[in-house]
């Protein structure tokens, strides 16, 4: 430790600036020289001569830091300062509103001894001090006991759930079982609603519309695929449609009809939706929306996948679900 003579503080002889006062300390026209603390106590011994300054260009390295929980980053330079300064080494900054440098959540969990605290901070509430008592110091014991077989147990379950192949599945078989019950509170519960009539505006001999809703995915409904066929579906009671599974085409022979690409909905109240369909003979899940209230619904073929050999358009099977 040195003394400055610029402005009598007292500190490293490495830095740049004073931690006290912010003073930069090495001008080039006229650079103070730090002067070693004497033995004697309040007394400076000052050199015989003056040292001349030598202007010499100082080629500054890139320095490696090694920064410790507690240090005061600069925002201007970066550098990192002990917790006791009030100014940047390095630039002469002040400290007052710098980045601390946080101690590990490890650390942290397995800290001893009493807890730092910064330059003007006061231990205990409200800056006063106060005895902890036989009671104060049971409870942090007890404390310090729980988070470290907290930590204990932590890492044995990561390893077992790594290592053991059965204790992996329970596990993940549990998350999936609460993850379902958790979404299911939010979720609507949908159920399934069958229609008390079904028409159609056309169909072929023998493929009635009713066919499109009797629960059974051999049977399909076929109408010409010129203009737009409408299938009707009638409720005996208002509902609120949420999704629907479609099964298009024929089921048995799925390239000998055209199959509907878009059906367009009308709604008894007057609104309307539209249901794009893939190509496929696999059951299609499509949502529903506009058709609270409803008591009827028609739906409308206005679009088509065109097919290889048939000139009717079929659909298999149409189920039905509101909402709980």
């Amino acid at each position: 430790m040195v003394i400055y003579r610029e402005c009598g503080h007292q500190g490293p002889a490495d830095v740049e600036f004073c931690g006290e006062c912010g003073r930069y300390l090495k001008w080039d026209d006229e650079e103070p020289v730090a002067v070693a603390q004497p033995v004697a106590q309040h007394q400076v011994v000052q050199p015989a001569e003056p040292l001349a300054p030598v202007r010499q260009p100082q080629q500054r390295t890139v320095e490696e830091q090694v920064l410790k929980p507690g240090d005061l980053i600069c925002g201007r330079c970066g550098k990192g300062n002990v917790p006791t300064r009030n100014f940047c080494g390095r630039c002469g900054e002040s400290l007052a509103e710098s980045e601390v440098v946080k101690t590990s959540w490890w650390r942290r969990l397995f800290r001893r001894g009493p807890r730092e605290h910064k330059a003007g901070d006061r231990p205990g509430k409200d800056g006063v001090r106060r005895r902890a008592g036989r009671a104060g110091a049971a409870r942090r014991q007890v404390g310090k006991a729980v988070r470290r077989v907290i930590a204990v147990m932590l890492v044995l379950s990561a390893l077992i759930y790594a290592l053991y192949q059965p204790f992996r599945g329970a596990i993940n078989t549990a998350a999936v079982g609460l993850w379902s019950q958790v979404t299911g509170i939010f979720e609507t519960k949908l159920n399934p609603v069958r229609p008390s009539k079904v028409s159609a505006s056309a169909q072929s001999p023998g493929h009635p519309g009713s066919l499109v809703s009797d629960n059974a995915k051999n049977t399909f409904w076929a109408a010409a695929g010129q203009g737009e066929p409408v299938l009707v579906f009638t409720f005996d009671r208002p509902v609120d449609l949420r999704k629907a599974i479609v099964h298009s085409g024929n089921g048995a022979n799925f390239q000998a009809a055209h199959r509907p690409k878009t059906l367009h909905l009308v709604f008894s109240t007057g609104k309307t939706y539209d249901m794009v369909l893939a190509d496929t003979p696999d059951a299609q899940e499509i949502p529903i929306e506009n058709s609270a209230g409803a008591t009827g619904v028609e739906l409308h073929v206005v679009g088509l996948h065109r097919s290889l050999d048939g000139m009717d358009v079929a659909i298999s099977e149409i189920e039905l679900f509101e909402a709980g």
